[in-house]
């Protein structure tokens, strides 16, 4: 599942985005990183990834304002978002129009890749699903 997919990690905690970089690429995924969300609008321009793991609280462009902007261009869940927020607040994700899942940090690896293979297969049905352009 994981071979040849691109996934993009949002996170101005640079240390936190490199552990989750590595334990994507040890399990096949092809991943770059960005701090904010203006970077993050850049990389998704220029590398077009399969999914984005977004934080929510980030300089520059925080995570909702990112996540409402790829949704704009690109189309609301066409590429899957798992949002990484510090609050366990179902309330304020309930608000959030468009992600495919969300993790709250501190958060457990094994449980990201399930979500991330969740949210890609998901997508994947759809694509299969939808009529031909």
């Amino acid at each position: 599942m994981a071979e040849g997919r691109k996934i993009l990690v949002v996170d101005d905690e640079q240390q936190l985005a490199l552990a989750v970089k590595i334990r994507l690429q040890s399990r096949g995924y092809q991943v770059s990183t960005a701090n904010d969300g203006q970077q993050a609008l850049a990389a998704i321009e220029a590398e077009q990834p399969d999914l984005v793991i977004l934080d929510v609280l980030m300089p520059v462009m925080d995570g909702y304002s990112c996540m409402r902007e790829i949704n704009s261009r690109y189309g609301r869940g066409k590429i899957p978002i798992i949002i990484l927020t510090a609050r366990d607040r179902m309330k304020d994700l309930f608000d959030l129009e468009g992600i495919a899942d969300y993790v709250v940090k501190p958060f457990d690896h094994e449980d990201l890749l399930t979500r991330i293979d969740r949210a890609l297969k998901q997508r994947d049905a759809e694509r299969k699903a939808a009529p031909p352009a």
